[in-house]
């Protein structure tokens, strides 16, 4: 099998202007919660064109067991790359760029919780020096597409992964921060 080479994609915080590109009721609550300095949703671009995000969740957590155990550690949320462009690394460069975000704000580690059946995401994150955090399963409140395209939670199993950053690296500048993306 023939090695797929990572793709560069320009990742930054969602605009005024994106929404028009992601009009699922997801990313205009985001958007809203990003508004009132909750979070931050970001957005991967290839030219012009969305092909993936994640959430960076800064409120408190919904689930009580995160909110005990890690109280006050920012959750990576929502992360997704669309299909098509899934295996090139854009997972990859989306989550960098959010840790470095959160290193540049003070944030000694991230949390993120994945299915218990979604092995290849696991992969990934424990790839990337996610590991258990040592307190079991937790149900979590996911957000989900319901018909007529709205929004809705449902619970699900999940394992919860950390990663404590290296508090020896400098911070960075952010990388959204020179785009030349317009709009």
């Amino acid at each position: 099998m023939a090695r797929v080479e990572p793709i560069t994609v320009d990742v930054q915080p969602a605009r005024d202007a994106d929404l028009a590109r992601l009009p699922d009721e997801f990313f205009t609550d985001r958007f809203r919660r990003q508004r009132n300095g909750a979070g931050v949703l970001f957005v991967a671009w290839l030219r012009d064109e969305p092909v993936g995000d994640v959430y960076l969740w800064l409120e408190e957590a919904e689930e009580p067991p995160l909110r005990r155990n890690l109280p006050g550690v920012p959750l990576l949320t929502h992360l997704e790359v669309f299909p098509g462009y899934r295996n090139l690394g854009i997972g990859t460069r989306i989550i960098g760029v959010a840790e470095r975000y959160l290193n540049d704000l003070g944030h000694q580690r991230a949390a993120l919780a994945v299915r218990d059946d979604n092995h290849r995401a696991e992969r990934l994150y424990r790839r990337l020096g996610y590991v258990d955090w040592g307190h079991g399963l937790l149900v979590c409140l996911a957000d989900v597409a319901c018909p007529g395209g709205r929004r809705g939670v449902a619970p699900e199993t999940c394992h919860v992964l950390v990663r404590e950053f290296d508090q020896n690296r400098p911070r960075l500048e952010r990388t959204f921060s020179s785009s030349t993306r317009s709009g």
